[in-house]
């Protein structure tokens, strides 16, 4: 089969492709009405669970926080699995959670913010 035959075969397959989306619609993902922001949450180093139930947007440690925190979606912080957050610093998850897991490190406290889609 020559390059042009396989080009020819792709444009006619592509074509019967978008004529289908066409005329039965587009399949989209669902879209959350509720948003949930809850800031300034205080984190020690024995850590804090927070039941979030949606789809997880973003978490943010302030600029003026005193320290990193570390974070665990729908696992607890362990010594060798985290995500560290630097202050001044927003981590954009786009991810479905129940629960998200911070801790500060030993011997501090920080301050985050959580925002959720619902």
């Amino acid at each position: 089969m020559s390059s042009i035959e396989i080009y020819n075969y792709l444009k006619k397959s592509l074509g019967i492709i978008i004529k289908k989306i066409e005329e039965d619609g587009v399949l989209s993902t669902l879209s959350f009405s509720e948003h949930r922001f809850i800031p300034n949450i205080n984190v020690d180093d024995r850590g804090v669970v927070l039941d979030v139930g949606g789809l997880l947007y973003k978490v943010g440690v302030p600029p003026d926080a005193p320290s990193a925190v570390y974070l665990n979606i729908d696992r607890p912080v362990t010594n060798d699995e985290y995500k560290v957050i630097f202050p001044g610093i927003s981590y954009v998850v786009l991810r479905r959670a129940s629960k998200i897991y911070l801790k500060a490190p030993t011997g501090f406290n920080t301050r985050v913010g959580v925002e959720v889609l619902m």
